[in-house]
């Protein structure tokens, strides 16, 4: 809901120089060079135009934006001061998949294990902050209980801990150049756009963060976890060749709903216009062109990716991430095992996540005919 007695004509419009002014004050850097201002263009118009934003949701828009750049500028600064964070080799483990497909399941799990090195969520909020971790934790926790008030059904979809694994997405985002924008908010005009772009110039910034995060806490096996990378996947390969893929395979008789609801309870945060509807198309034409070309083989990494059925994943977690380790020639130790094991052990909280296909205009059995031959090609249970 706006402010009292104000329309939304009467809203303040979102300003790409209003953004950078705030980003460079706020970081009290008038001189260094900011990146992947067109792509900041392009977000701020579409949200200004189409988002159909509340005040209070213009005004926490803004101040994301104006985070990632900051984020641009600490990152300037350290690599300045020790340009040799860039030459460090990374090999990662990269899970993805369409959402909902247990990929955070596995991100948790396999971040049990002593020699994997698991961005937390604090980290990739902050990967270029030289403050005391303590004070980064402290005010990823601020955000953290701001989210759970501003969307409290969000925490039962996809529950946010300070000091847990979490979605790269949070590096690719400081580009302005993700499709994250487009859960988030309602942004046609961006998407199209978006469509069109090359990711391989954002998937270098990705990596440029990610050796500056890793500059505070080092880690070799480094876990990383972003649903939208199997949209990308040559453009990604092109950066990290050498990186491990495991790839999510679930019914998108489950998985479309599923992520329908969460970017409903997502948009309803900063609108009082959610059009479900529309948020069940925009995700069957996206998922549709991916899972059709999706195909078995290398791919266009040096290592073949892994495919995972959510289902195996479910039955038996161990087998999977015994796998997995193997795959990247990481032992599965006792002490990984058993750290493993009491994760599983402690259980999922219990989800209060209700929704159905048909409050987004959708069908559970037409979807899975629609991606019958995906499911047949993996051998995917049709409604697990």
């Amino acid at each position: 809901m706006g402010l009292a007695g104000e329309t939304p004509a009467e809203q303040p419009a979102l300003s790409t120089d209003t953004i950078v002014r705030t980003a460079r004050r706020v970081a009290g850097d008038y001189e260094t060079e900011l990146c992947h201002l067109e792509s900041l263009e392009q977000l701020v118009r579409s949200l200004d135009g189409e988002a159909r934003l509340t005040s209070r949701g213009r005004v926490r828009a803004q101040r994301s934006l104006v985070r990632a750049l900051v984020e641009q500028l600490e990152t300037s600064h350290r690599i300045a001061e020790r340009p040799e964070i860039t030459h460090r080799p990374l090999r990662p483990i990269i899970i993805t998949g369409m959402l909902r497909t247990g990929t955070t399941f596995l991100q948790n799990l396999l971040a049990q294990h002593p020699d994997i090195r698991a961005p937390a969520l604090w980290e990739l909020m902050a990967p270029a902050r030289r403050d005391p971790p303590e004070d980064l934790i402290a005010q990823c926790a601020g955000y953290v209980a701001e989210y759970d008030r501003i969307a409290p059904k969000f925490k039962y979809i996809h529950p946010l801990h300070v000091e847990s694994p979490e979605e790269c997405h949070r590096l690719t985002g400081n580009t302005f150049c993700d499709p994250i924008f487009a859960l988030r908010y309602r942004v046609p005009s961006y998407v199209t756009w978006l469509d069109r772009q090359s990711m391989v110039p954002i998937y270098r910034y990705h990596r440029t963060q990610l050796q500056v995060l890793l500059d505070r806490i080092p880690g070799e096996h480094v876990l990383l976890k972003g649903p939208s990378h199997l949209w990308h996947l040559d453009d990604l390969a092109a950066v990290y060749p050498d990186a491990a893929v495991v790839r999510m395979h679930r019914s998108p008789a489950v998985a479309v709903p599923s992520v329908c609801s969460l970017t409903s309870v997502v948009r309803g945060a900063s609108t009082d216009s959610v059009d479900d509807h529309e948020i069940g198309r925009y995700w069957l034409d996206r998922v549709t062109p991916v899972l059709e070309g999706l195909r078995r083989g290398s791919g266009p990494f040096k290592r073949p990716p892994l495919d995972i059925r959510y289902a195996d994943l479910v039955a038996d977690p161990m087998a999977v991430a015994a796998e997995i380790c193997a795959t990247v020639g990481l032992s599965l130790t006792d002490a990984a095992r058993r750290r493993m094991k009491d994760y599983l052990s402690a259980g999922p909280v219990k989800s209060q996540h209700a929704y159905g296909a048909e409050q987004f205009g959708l069908r559970t059995g037409q979807l899975a005919d629609r991606f019958s031959e995906y499911l047949d090609e993996f051998a995917i249970p049709r409604e697990s």
